[in-house]
């Protein structure tokens, strides 16, 4: 799903309006925010009211999806998905962590849109 909507955006090379480019700026919002509800739906009820957790969340999204706000080196990012990672795991949300992981990975992906967008 993630990857058809990158796939469509990359496939605009041209020069682009500024109207384009912020309909595609507003797909990636529409990205970051389908990936944060998969982690959510596979978060336990204790953890989902947890202000420490979701803050971590949505920093390794933002950072995996190239948001524009994000700031943060990839070695301080990657200690942090470890221990979010871990933590979320002695919890049982191995699906969450799961879900959490592949967007990180997909990061490349998300950075040649953003920068392509911007062109």
């Amino acid at each position: 799903m993630i990857r058809s909507l990158l796939r469509r955006l990359l496939i605009r090379w041209r020069k682009k309006t500024p109207e384009e480019k912020e309909r595609m700026m507003f797909s990636l919002k529409i990205a970051r925010s389908k990936i944060m509800d998969r982690v959510y739906l596979n978060l336990p009820e204790q953890l989902r009211n947890s202000e420490k957790i979701g803050r971590a969340i949505a920093e390794q999204i933002n950072y995996a999806t190239a948001s524009p706000q994000f700031v943060g080196d990839a070695e301080e990012m990657r200690r942090k998905l470890e221990a979010l990672v871990a933590e979320l795991r002695l919890n049982g949300a191995d699906q969450a962590a799961g879900e959490l992981i592949s967007a990180v990975k997909m990061r490349p992906h998300y950075l040649a849109l953003a920068e392509s967008i911007m062109r």
